[in-house]
């Protein structure tokens, strides 16, 4: 018997359809039963058993079950072992972070780094991403970095050092009635559409937290990107709240302060506890640490 074949039967096992597992699995519904079969053959008993269209374990099959899990999950583990290894070898550094971030501050980060590194063979991975999915690929050892917010929730896997905070304020279009004014309250935002982030994300929970404070209800007429937010408001659509870290105010906007919003983003750089980082991981910790003292 072979790993793949043991994988399709637990597959099976949990769907109960051959067309569904076929489908998850990438492979022909032929091909599939083709090797449940031969399983069964080189086992000497059935595993499942057809009523109707869904397919149930025999007696033999759930016997069988938990030990062909057994094996497939062994399997998992020994391809993260293996990957662990490949990475303490090759010093291939992973990381992800969120938008936005202070202009150039990545860039600048690996040019520095690299200068300080000349001698040494290192490849570098990295994407954007939202917190959650930072998060949740760091909990998959799919990273080994994440310059992320704070989560949703406090994960006790998760290291979270922060590396930079900077305010929150309101931004309106000059031409606005509320552009005339020098300075706003939550009440003052009442008779105007606001503009907010995609839901769930972190500036959005941030943002959600501090009208409920306020005993507030705000008009949000629209949600869009930490990236398009700026461009919402240059065409007249509403307010908006930005994290002041840097990036360059479009043309026809204001800053107005609010006394009351004194909230602070933070962007940390989050890793998994338990994890063994490769020298050249751990020189790009220590590194961006270093370096983050300077560029504050």
């Amino acid at each position: 018997m072979t790993l793949a074949q043991l994988n399709y039967f637990v597959k099976v096992a949990e769907n109960g359809h051959l067309t569904q597992t076929a489908k998850e699995l990438l492979i022909a519904q032929p091909s599939l039963t083709q090797a449940i079969r031969k399983l069964e053959e080189e086992l000497g008993f059935l595993l499942f058993e057809k009523k109707g269209r869904v397919l149930f374990l025999t007696k033999e099959g759930k016997e069988f079950l938990p030990y062909a899990k057994e094996v497939v999950e062994a399997s998992k583990r020994a391809e993260q072992t293996k990957e662990h290894i490949y990475q303490s070898y090759t010093g291939n550094i992973r990381f992800a972070y969120t938008r936005p971030m202070p202009p150039n501050y990545i860039p600048n980060l690996l040019r520095e780094f690299f200068k300080t590194n000349k001698d040494k063979k290192i490849n570098i991975e990295s994407y954007a991403a939202a917190t959650s999915v930072i998060l949740r690929d760091l909990k998959e050892d799919k990273i080994d970095f994440g310059f992320c917010s704070i989560g949703e929730k406090e994960d006790p896997d998760i290291k979270m050092i922060t590396l930079m905070e900077y305010p929150i304020k309101l931004v309106v279009n000059q031409k606005d009635v509320l552009g005339k004014m020098k300075q706003l309250h939550p009440e003052d935002l009442m008779s105007k559409p606001g503009i907010s982030y995609t839901e769930g994300s972190a500036m959005d929970r941030e943002i959600n937290e501090f009208f409920k404070e306020q005993e507030i209800t705000p008009d949000i007429h629209y949600r869009t990107s930490s990236e398009e937010i700026q461009n919402f408001v240059a065409c007249g659509l509403g307010w908006a709240f930005i994290a002041q870290n840097g990036t360059p105010m479009k043309k026809g906007l204001k800053i107005l302060e609010m006394p009351e919003m004194t909230l602070k983003r933070e962007t940390c750089l989050a890793m998994r506890k338990d994890r063994q980082l490769s020298k050249n991981a751990q020189n790009f910790l220590k590194f961006t640490l270093s370096y983050n003292e300077n560029f504050l």
